[in-house]
């Protein structure tokens, strides 16, 4: 009989004092969170300067270097940096550190194991 007792009042405070609706939500909630992280992007500043800096973000094919959603998040992070406007100064594809070297450092080895073919773009900016 403790069992039992101890069982239903599992279930109860899984489901909450309201039923399943409880953890219906939470089953929503979790599963927003992990679409949020999943569409965070991976654009980032790197050498900063009050004047200007380097956007660099991934891509895969070389036809989404200037289509692509993380493209699009780069030029936003510039007009966000430069409100008064920004002038590309340079663009390319960033180099990759040797492959020998980099897979020692797991740099282009992903959590499956399997090599990535991932590559970086970079704009070099300066705000007007």
């Amino acid at each position: 009989m403790k069992k039992v007792r101890s069982l239903l009042n599992l279930n109860l405070s899984l489901h909450g004092p309201h039923g399943s609706a409880w953890g219906k939500q939470l089953v929503v909630l979790v599963g927003l969170c992990l679409a949020l992280a999943s569409c965070a992007s991976n654009v980032e500043i790197i050498n900063e300067t009050p004047s200007g800096g380097t956007v660099v973000y991934p891509y895969i094919e070389e036809q989404d270097v200037l289509t692509s959603q993380e493209r699009r998040d780069a030029i936003r992070l510039l007009s966000e940096k430069c409100p008064a406007g920004y002038r590309i100064s340079r663009e390319g594809e960033v180099p990759r550190v040797d492959q020998a070297v980099d897979r020692a450092s797991m740099g282009q080895v992903s959590r499956d194991g399997l090599v990535s073919r991932e590559r970086r773009w970079a704009i070099i900016f300066t705000c007007k």
